[in-house]
């Protein structure tokens, strides 16, 4: 048979006549595909001059168009295969159609016959599912905190590459956000959508937004945190430490504990602030979770201050900075875990030098035991003497100068016994040497200095008879050091076994006209009875 003969066939059951010209086809009937390629067939073989404004289905085309379908109750059908069919078709023109019966639109060839690019002209977008459990949040939400660039990443499977409409969902749980998902198109395949998330969250807890996207739902739960930490007013100079900062001592479980106002409950991010003046120590604030108003912030400190002195932390959280000031002191352990100040200079001593390094400006005064003299005798550099009677020791017994060692007796030296409780260990007399804040060492406080296991010494010098000899003392733990300043004579006040002796007293253990005082040498250390005229060191405790 021939196309014409198909064609005549297949549109007398349509009611189109050939025999008619072609400018009045009645085609209203002949439609569908056959009839298209009937049509596509006669217009092979009509002159190229009669082929323009054809038209299908009536009978005044539009004057643009090379060839027009017109019908009230039927459509134009395009080649349908499946997306590997699609793939299949060698070298696609471009501008190609068909529907592609996979994704469930039309494509158009929009890239060459050698590299095609098959994009959907229209259709519904559809994807397989929404996967609410595998979302993630990009940002942060924090209570009674507008949410400044926070999104939601929304993963789905089975793309078909349509579009998708906008969507707006608001949160549910933690009200006051909103979840918006501006119109797009899904890709083909697995894919995420990104909704932004704006709003001023109710509290803390969780914000769920219930999503339908496509056809398909799921809920999404999100987290909102507490707010940032915010104070009004950080307390440094009220701030408390558990545990005291020795010199030369690593700093172990030492914390600070230190008072804040005007909290807002938020959380706080901590820091790390390493000292000034005093180096070699940090203080440390971990993440912590603020106080509706007033709290205590606790650092813990570390590290190893090689001085004594002042450490500064400048702190800073909160929106609050202050400034921390810690001393490092000289002291050493009175019982099992427990430590104690000392002073860090024996009394009277160059307070201004090393108290760990040997030198001749840590002697320190000399003391009978009970006095607290006004005045001494002797300063090193007028051998007159200076105090009216009674006199009781040596002022700056270090001289002004390693080789002015007063050494000689002191004139007017007092040889009446201090009463018994002039000095005493149950409080402190109006009669003890010591600063404020410290006094003369009790008995058992001596004896726990001297007790190795607590204190383990250590022995310094040549233990060498001198008035000069500077060189000599011990160390007791890690930040005591005790020089071996000899004592005065409890006749005449003359210098005795410097560099050899140390002789410091306690504030009672007074037997006749004895009293106790940490008494050493090179091989033995303990607390002897002396007499109390002897002029002894004395090295200040904390009370």
């Amino acid at each position: 048979m021939t196309r014409i003969a198909i064609i005549k066939e297949s549109c007398i059951r349509t009611g189109f006549h050939p025999g008619r010209m072609l400018s009045a086809l009645a085609v209203s009937k002949c439609t569908g595909v056959v009839a298209i390629v009937a049509l596509l067939g006669l217009l092979l073989t009509i002159p190229a001059g009669l082929r323009a404004q054809n038209v299908i289905g009536g009978t005044t085309g539009d004057p643009s168009a090379v060839l027009e379908l017109q019908s009230t109750n039927a459509g134009l059908l395009l080649p349908r295969m499946t997306l590997a069919e699609r793939n299949a078709i060698a070298s696609p023109a471009e501008g190609l159609l068909i529907y592609n019966m996979t994704l469930a639109c039309i494509e158009l060839n929009m890239g060459s016959s050698s590299s095609p690019n098959w994009q959907c002209l229209v259709g519904t977008g559809k994807i397989a599912s929404l996967n609410c459990a595998g979302a993630s949040l990009t940002g942060t939400l924090q209570a009674a905190t507008p949410a400044s660039g926070v999104s939601l990443q929304l993963p789905y499977t089975g793309g078909n590459g349509y579009q998708y409409k906008s969507l707006s969902a608001v949160s549910t749980g933690i009200t006051g956000l909103t979840a918006t998902l501006p119109a797009g198109a899904f890709v083909q395949g697995n894919g995420s959508l990104s909704l932004a998330i704006t709003g001023t969250p109710s509290g803390v807890g969780t914000a769920s937004f219930a999503l339908t996207v496509a056809g398909q739902s799921c809920t999404v739960d999100v987290t909102v945190n507490l707010p940032l930490g915010q104070l009004t007013a950080i307390d440094c100079e009220g701030a408390t430490a558990n545990k005291l900062l020795l010199l030369m001592t690593a700093a172990s479980n030492t914390n600070v504990s230190v008072g804040y106002t005007g909290g807002n409950g938020g959380t706080i991010v901590g820091e790390t602030v390493a000292s000034t003046g005093i180096t070699g120590l940090t203080a440390t604030l971990g993440a912590d979770t603020l106080a509706v108003g007033s709290g205590t912030l606790v650092y813990t400190i570390s590290g190893t201050p090689a001085q004594n002195g002042s450490a500064s932390f400048a702190l800073n959280v909160g929106g609050q900075s202050c400034t921390l000031n810690l001393r490092v002191v000289c002291g050493a352990f009175v019982a099992a875990g427990q430590t104690k100040e000392y002073m860090c200079h024996n009394l009277g001593a160059n307070t201004s030098v090393d108290p760990l390094t040997p030198s001749w400006e840590l002697n320190g005064n000399y003391y009978q035991w009970g006095r607290n003299p006004t005045c001494f005798g002797r300063d090193g550099t007028d051998a007159t003497n200076p105090c009216s009677s009674p006199i009781y020791g040596v002022a700056a017994p270090w001289g002004n100068t390693t080789a002015n060692d007063n050494a000689g007796s002191i004139t007017g030296w007092n040889t009446t016994i201090a009463p018994n409780n002039t000095w005493a260990d149950s409080v402190k007399t109006a009669n003890d040497p010591c600063p404020s804040g410290f006094r003369v060492p009790t008995n058992s406080q001596l004896a726990a200095l001297a007790n190795s296991t607590l204190n383990p010494r250590t022995s310094v010098g040549t233990w060498t008879a001198g008035s000069t000899q500077y060189g000599t003392g011990r160390k007791f733990g890690k930040a005591i050091f005790l020089p071996a300043a000899g004592y005065r004579s409890d006749v005449n006040g003359s210098l005795t076994n410097r560099g050899r002796n140390g002789l410091y007293w306690n504030s009672s253990g007074v037997s006749g006209s004895n009293a106790q005082s940490l008494f050493y040498d090179n091989s033995a250390v303990g607390i002897l009875a002396n007499a109390r005229l002897v002029g002894g060191s004395v090295r200040c405790i904390a009370e």
